[in-house]
């Protein structure tokens, strides 16, 4: 499953020349899938927020958010295609939208789009001092990509492989302490499973052994899973860490390169359950191995780790160590939406026969894309997912 959501700069206003509320559905495309009018459209076009330049206050500006498409198994070879058959009506689209200077929306892509409700009336607002992202240098065309993705949980550490290069670490990119966490959380991982399920040495003849592939594919699991909740405790307690000390507050959503979607306990009940016990057994050397060796070695500076540390968004507080004690021990279910604000989560699912983790890349490659950046980030995730795949259903 992959699907994307692309802002833009562009400035919009309703009928009464006011800021419109963020996510506010505005219109959807009439292409539908499947054809002939049925099921979701592929995309919808909603509102976000954006602060104008030199502490001018906040304006409402445009985002599309596509629906999710199969690209493993069968829908490998549908569904690269349609992903990309999309990004080409959104940017028909958001064509029209910079051509329209002062019009309203429901007039400016008639063809493409049905104007819902709250669009009703709404207009564009290009003169009101913002900041255009697009054609400026290293922008691209502005676009402001998420990309949503569902990967095998057997083969989340193979996605993660292909996941950290496209995500380099050096000076001048965007968001590099999460960068930074992202390759920290490989050799985290790596460490952690040596304890419980070693680097496979046998010879290729003795591979075949049912119980040396079942160690195999135990410890591919553990990496990957390991990986995934190493990026969302780290995040927590350098969000935590940075609010403690003073610091100008990043937003925690941007502490880490991939943010699960799933609660980690959803995620940890459908591991292999030898690889729930060892993590059960083992919750508090691990939290240790994590908070103590791994947290402290940041990327400029030493973060601590507050295990008492709060975030309090919906009725139920939420402790740095409780959420970590969950992420290991699977035994309280901790929605993602509490600790990191404002998502849609989504379960684990079984497409293809495989179990599917969904989460959110945050960033890769450049903050601002090309159209063409886009379309070689769609072609490569399909890719990595779909050898993700393979590899956890070999």
């Amino acid at each position: 499953m992959i699907g994307y959501e692309i802002e833009v700069s562009l400035p919009i206003i309703d009928a009464a020349g006011k800021e419109i509320p963020g996510d506010t559905k505005l219109a959807e495309s009439t292409t539908r899938q499947p054809a002939g009018g049925a099921g979701k459209p592929l995309f919808r076009v909603v509102s976000d927020s954006r602060s104008l330049p030199g502490g001018g206050g906040k304006y409402s500006n445009l985002e599309f958010v596509t629906k999710p498409w199969s690209v493993v198994g069968d829908g490998h070879t549908s569904g690269p295609a349609a992903l990309l058959d999309t990004l080409q009506q959104i940017r028909t689209v958001r064509d029209a939208f910079y051509r329209a200077g002062s019009g309203t929306l429901n007039g400016s892509a008639d063809a493409l789009l049905t104007t819902l409700p709250a669009g009703n009336g709404a207009r564009f607002s290009p003169k009101n001092g913002y900041h255009e992202h697009a054609g400026t240098p290293g922008n691209g065309d502005g676009l402001f990509v998420h990309y949503s993705v569902g990967v095998p949980l057997s083969g989340m550490a193979t996605f993660f492989d292909r996941l950290r290069p496209a995500a380099p670490l050096r000076e001048g990119v965007y968001l590099p302490d999460a960068r930074h966490r992202l390759h920290q959380a490989h050799i985290f991982a790596e460490k952690a499973a040596e304890l419980f399920v070693p680097r496979d040495t046998a010879n290729p003849a003795e591979r075949k052994d049912p119980a040396l592939s079942a160690q195999a594919r135990r410890r591919r699991e553990v990496i990957g899973y390991l990986q995934l909740l190493f990026m969302q405790v780290t995040a927590f307690a350098d969000h935590a860490d940075e609010v403690e000390n003073g610091e100008a507050d990043s937003g925690i959503k941007n502490r880490t390169v991939v943010l699960s979607r799933a609660p980690l306990a959803e995620v940890h009940r459908h591991l292999d359950p030898m690889v729930q016990t060892y993590l059960l057994n083992n919750h508090e050397e691990l939290t240790d191995l994590l908070a103590e060796k791994y947290h402290d070695e940041g990327r400029e500076n030493r973060r601590k780790f507050y295990d008492t540390a709060v975030r309090d968004i919906d009725t139920d507080p939420i402790v740095l160590l409780d959420y970590t004690t969950a992420a290991f021990t699977g035994n309280r279910i901790i929605p993602q939406q509490s600790v990191f604000g404002g998502m849609r989560q989504i379960s684990p699912h079984v497409e293809e026969e495989a179990v599917m983790v969904p989460f959110e890349i945050r960033t890769f490659g450049k903050a601002m894309k090309s159209w063409a950046e886009m379309e070689t980030d769609l072609k490569d995730l399909c890719d990595w997912v779909q050898s993700s795949y393979e590899l956890g259903m070999a």
